[in-house]
């Protein structure tokens, strides 16, 4: 019995990692769409929005000088939804659609606000992997450097079938 409780015990800690790993992966992508957000909200720039701490996954802690003192927002991401609420100003609050973007881990909002001159997209992206590094350098490269790769690897191909060697 005992073998059995620590491997359910490891398996648990490992899945815990886990999704700590993956919020760790987000987290810098919902700060940034909670920055730009409440500086769109509020029709100032991003720069004046100070990032004060996280409360919990998905909940943080903004301030900025509004109303003619320094003054708190919370700011929720969740899965499609970003909500704003202010700390002393409860009238200040937004739930404000998204779109997150798979494929290049991004997430896209079209908000406006009236009076503000700002407009356009505000995109945010989570940090990329390794491999996901690797192959945008790869995809990055001028067509002219791929075409010469694939030529050199032809030939060298061309070169081991010609010595009798499997080519590669």
């Amino acid at each position: 019995m005992r073998p059995i409780t620590r491997l359910i015990l490891s398996l648990a800690v490992v899945a815990c990692m886990a999704a700590t790993a993956r919020a760790d992966e987000f987290r810098d992508m919902e700060i940034c769409l909670g920055r730009q957000m409440l500086a769109r909200l509020l029709c100032k720039p991003a720069d004046e929005i100070n990032y004060v701490s996280r409360m919990r996954d998905g909940l943080y802690l903004f301030s900025a000088f509004y109303a003619n003192r320094e003054t708190h927002f919370f700011v929720g991401v969740d899965r499609d939804v970003i909500r704003i609420q202010g700390r002393e100003f409860k009238t200040v609050t937004r739930t404000i659609p998204y779109h997150f973007d798979t494929s290049s881990k991004c997430a896209v909002v079209d908000y406006r606000t009236p009076g503000c001159p700002v407009t356009g997209p505000i995109v945010c992206c989570a940090e990329k992997t390794e491999e996901d590094r690797q192959e945008e350098r790869f995809w990055n490269r001028p067509i002219p450097e791929l075409l010469e790769e694939d030529l050199r690897r032809a030939l060298q191909g061309v070169n081991a079938t010609d010595n009798g060697q499997q080519p590669e």
